[in-house]
């Protein structure tokens, strides 16, 4: 017999989706899966994200335009990651997190992990 559906959790995923979606209604999950990637690995390079995503790395340097201010054809980004060329190899791109993109996170570990259960959780471990 599957296990039961936590409606609760269900509800989380679809927050964040929502938040995602707040940023840019006509967003691709591959933008907002690129998002969580950087986010896990910040200063991680175009080629390890295209390897993690299993995309290939024009793909992956698409995704990071779009996330960045500029976006293709001159079109504003989302500003919420920033790619810099590596000092020890100029062809290299490493991609960080800006000071948006870090607020955006911030917004997700809240819908993920609310107020209300960290401290929940604090009063159990103690």
């Amino acid at each position: 017999m599957p296990n039961a559906v936590r409606h609760d959790e269900v509800a989380t995923v679809v927050q964040v989706l929502e938040a995602f979606r707040k940023l840019d209604p006509d967003l691709p999950i591959q933008y907002a899966l690129s998002f969580m990637t950087i986010a896990q690995s910040d200063g991680i390079s175009i080629g390890e994200l295209a390897e993690r995503l299993a995309i290939a790395q024009s793909s992956a340097s698409r995704n990071v335009a779009a996330l960045s201010r500029w976006h293709s054809f001159g079109k504003a980004g989302l500003d919420l990651v920033q790619a810099q060329e590596d000092p020890r190899e100029r062809r290299r791109k490493i991609v960080t997190l800006t000071d948006q993109g870090r607020a955006f996170l911030a917004d997700l570990r809240a819908i993920v992990n609310p107020p209300d259960n960290r401290r929940a959780a604090a009063v159990k471990s103690a």
